[in-house]
């Protein structure tokens, strides 16, 4: 699929901020591509000091990427209270618990995965100005902008929100869990880098072109009182010293 640009562009709108003790917010995607097609679905919760995550996954593969087809249920729970790390694996009944300090060594030891810039300047998308729709809309519950992202056959939109705004405890315990666990999906960044409200956050994405389609959607992003059963770890899961999802 294309390389998807997201542009320069300000929102001047005013943002809604809400303090609260924790928060949880629940994510979906899905996409398809000549190989196959995927599915997920994330829970998360956000506290001062610690992180809960369950993952439904879902691939399909056609022809000879079937014997790569496979359906995974997992979970993290991170805790800066005693910096450990716990990866359940729900499919399983199993679970691992590390010193934080542990899964940064082993990060470290990995070898690094050099990426590829990629920079065609004599592209024709470079030069595209995003369109910012003039009247809000609702999507996925949320009073949204749409974005258009490309001129081309190809659809590339996101809307971001217009009011709400990214909540500070999700924001600041992301940038502390990212370096121990990296969402292969995440459109929260700096947006002020390109120009946009850094704050602003993305409900829905669709991309899609000749080569396949590929859909995000928010459900949920609300501050709670308490921690949901679905992040607990029943008692009947073994503890094991390792974990191998995929």
């Amino acid at each position: 699929m294309k390389n998807l640009y997201f542009f320069f562009f300000s929102l001047l709108i005013s943002s809604t901020i809400i303090a609260q003790s924790g928060f949880i917010t629940e994510e979906t995607t899905k996409a398809s591509f000549k190989i196959g097609s995927m599915e997920s679905s994330v829970h998360k919760y956000f506290s001062e000091d610690t992180y809960y995550s369950k993952m439904d996954f879902s691939f399909q593969g056609k022809g000879l990427a079937r014997v790569m087809s496979r359906d995974v249920k997992s979970g993290t729970i991170i805790s800066f209270k005693d910096s450990t790390i716990i990866k359940i694996d729900h499919k399983k009944n199993r679970f691992t618990k590390k010193q934080l300090s542990e899964v940064l060594e082993e990060i470290e030891s990995e070898p690094e995965n050099e990426s590829e810039n990629q920079e065609d300047g004599d592209s024709d998308e470079d030069n595209f100005t995003p369109i910012v729709s003039d009247t809000v809309e609702m999507v996925n519950g949320f009073e949204s902008y749409k974005i258009t992202l490309s001129e081309d056959d190809g659809k590339q939109y996101i809307w971001v929100t217009s009011t709400t705004r990214q909540s500070k405890i999700v924001k600041s315990m992301q940038s502390k869990i990212d370096e121990f666990e990296r969402n292969w999906i995440n459109f929260d960044g700096d947006f002020s880098e390109i120009g946009i409200d850094q704050d602003v956050i993305v409900v829905k994405a669709v991309f899609s072109d000749e080569d396949g389609s590929f859909e995000y959607n928010l459900k949920v992003y609300t501050p709670i009182d308490s921690l949901p059963n679905i992040f607990d770890i029943p008692e009947d899961y073994k503890k094991v010293k390792k974990l191998k999802m995929f």
